[in-house]
């Protein structure tokens, strides 16, 4: 079990991670922004960040350089949630730390098995 911040300003795409993540013994907490999920993160110190790039108050890319800027949340792996994957927005992910990234629209599996396997990166880590 592991505890996850998403932070997601679509409805629908909220929906639907609170439905994919059911099944799982994750703990999750869905935020609408990237300034509240960065409180969330403060506080939650999750072992995953999953984070939607373009969002108001704070995006995804400013979210994860907050992320990184934070001593104590450093280590914590992010993954990039996008509508948009081109060959350059990869190299942009890697400049922000991403751990990972998952073009949308994405099946639930899909959201799970990329959990699971940052997850597990992170955990058989030094």
């Amino acid at each position: 079990m592991a505890r996850i911040v998403f932070c997601e300003d679509e409805e629908q795409i909220r929906k639907l991670i609170e439905a994919a993540m059911r099944s799982t013994a994750h703990t999750i907490e869905l935020t609408v922004n990237g300034r509240d999920g960065l409180e969330a993160i403060e506080r939650e110190l999750p072992e995953l960040i999953v984070t939607d790039l373009a969002m108001p108050e704070m995006g995804g890319f400013a979210l994860a350089d907050a992320v990184h800027a934070r001593p104590a949340l450093q280590r914590i792996p992010i993954m990039f949630v996008t509508a948009s994957v081109q060959r350059g927005d990869i190299a942009r992910f890697g400049e922000h730390g991403a751990a990972g990234y998952l073009a949308k629209p994405f099946s639930p599996r899909a959201l799970r098995e990329k959990i699971d396997e940052l997850i597990a990166r992170r955990r058989a880590a030094p």
